[in-house]
């Protein structure tokens, strides 16, 4: 290490740049490259030049199936869940074709009576329950019928 700033020392005083150019270096330079642009293979250059034209048609390509295969991906993964709850539709032409049958005008007469049924039973737990509430809170009685 002591050399090299010795001798970086030196050149600092006499103002003397380290660093040099050949003679004739900048008047051969446009003739050596042509020279050497020259010498490659025109194979090389043939393939550079494709590669250099179709590069953004690659990159275009690629992204549009990119966005295919994630848009069918999320689609096949949101319709498989839905999949499994639908009935097949082999399954649910023999249920209209065979099974309806079995059953009587007075059976769907009854099961939509009986959902009837079901739904002022629910109401009727829900009335209770509020007026559980309302008298566990010592709400006056009057202030009750009246809300009722």
């Amino acid at each position: 290490m002591g050399k090299f700033n010795k001798k970086l020392e030196e050149l600092k005083e006499n103002n003397k740049n380290p660093f040099s150019v050949p003679e004739g270096y900048f008047d051969s330079f446009p003739q050596k490259l042509q020279e050497r642009i020259s010498s490659e293979s025109p194979e090389y250059y043939w393939f550079a030049r494709l590669f250099q034209v179709v590069k953004q048609q690659f990159a275009l390509g690629f992204m549009i199936v990119a966005f295919a295969v994630i848009a069918i991906t999320t689609v096949n993964v949101v319709l498989s869940d839905k999949a499994e709850s639908v009935i097949d539709s082999d399954l649910y032409t023999r249920i209209i074709e065979v099974d309806a049958s079995e059953f009587s005008e007075q059976h769907f007469i009854d099961v939509l009576l009986n959902d009837e049924k079901e739904i002022e039973e629910q109401k009727q737990k829900e009335s209770d329950l509020y007026i559980y509430y309302l008298v566990d809170e010592d709400i006056d009685y009057g202030t009750l019928i009246d809300e009722l």
